[in-house]
């Protein structure tokens, strides 16, 4: 992997890219491409499907604009991260052969790319980032902000990390002459006491309906915006996984999240989210544990499909 990892970086050096991140970013998407950008320099960001309000905020802490627009030239390569394909990455376009892939997520199907650095074993992104930028002895603050804030937000605060994990996290705090209390402030963000999000917080806890399956519990919800807080939030008070919608004329949304036992008990919410749209039409996609799903239809008959497929799915499992 080292040696690959050398092979991509003296690739990315030639000529100008574009990062690609994947549908409502997540700030191990956004950190990772925010250090390719400033490690490399001749880089630009691109979210045609969205940021997280974390993604954002990280962005905006770097003074880094991402294009919402799909963008690339013909003298630009693409550099996808965090995704491998277009149901995890949420949106299609990507010239797939000609582009290079950064992901820790497993392969749900073949992989056609010019180059790819992916390894499942790795808790983060960021963590391959890190390798492929050379594991410098001296870091640029930004640079370790960024890849510190993806691993963080991956692994828990470290909790689902491994010793991989932790050796990664020291070497860039060593490097950069960061510590632990100086990334506090990426994960305080005032949107999050915003009052519209925290009444749809409220509201989906209100509304939510609950299903059980064995040892497993699965909610689900429909509100009127901020989907993706009420879906953490569901998380936190007790579900395994969590899918919330939301209904604005004929048009539907759907955003769904599972816990890392409900994914390793064989939840895939992006790969169930891909087939439910080409089964009924629209577009879904993301990772194991966080996708999304839109199209036009009924909200409500969408989810119940969701629910039906999660329980499907965990039936007979046990829960670690």
């Amino acid at each position: 992997m080292k040696d690959l990892a050398s092979i991509i970086r003296a690739d990315l050096e030639k000529q100008s890219k574009v990062i690609f991140l994947h549908s409502n970013a997540d700030l191990d998407s956004v950190g990772s491409a925010i250090a390719l950008k400033l490690f490399f320099d001749n880089a630009r960001l691109c979210a045609p499907a969205g940021i997280s309000h974390l993604g954002k905020k990280l962005l905006g802490d770097m003074n880094i604009e991402a294009s919402d627009d799909f963008d690339l030239q013909q003298d630009e390569k693409a550099i996808v991260v965090d995704a491998h394909g277009d149901s995890s990455l949420g949106y299609g376009g990507i010239d797939w052969p000609n582009a290079i892939v950064i992901d820790h997520h497993g392969l749900t199907g073949e992989l056609i790319a010019s180059a790819s650095y992916i390894d499942e074993t790795a808790t983060s992104t960021c963590e391959l980032v890190w390798d492929i930028i050379g594991k410098s002895k001296e870091l640029n603050e930004k640079i370790a902000m960024a890849l510190m804030a993806g691993i963080l937000a991956d692994t828990g605060h470290l909790k689902r990390g491994s010793h991989r994990t932790l050796a990664a996290a020291s070497e860039i705090l060593l490097a950069s002459g960061l510590c632990m209390d100086d990334l506090v402030s990426v994960f305080n963000s005032s949107d999050d006491q915003d009052m519209s999000r925290r009444i749809s917080r409220l509201k989906g806890a209100q509304r939510l309906k609950h299903h059980r399956i064995g040892q497993w519990l699965i909610a689900v919800s429909e509100v009127g915006a901020f989907e993706s807080a009420v879906c953490h939030a569901l998380l936190n008070i007790g579900a395994d996984v969590a899918i919330v919608g939301s209904q604005k004329d004929d048009d539907f949304r759907i955003t769904g999240r599972a816990t890392k036992p409900a994914v390793k008990a064989g939840i895939h919410l992006g790969n169930m989210m891909n087939l439910i749209s080409q089964e009924c039409g629209g577009e879904g996609g993301g990772h194991d544990g966080a996708a999304g799903f839109s199209g036009t239809g009924d909200v409500e008959a969408m989810l119940n499909i969701c629910v039906d497929n999660s329980m499907a799915t965990l039936k007979g499992k046990e829960r670690d």
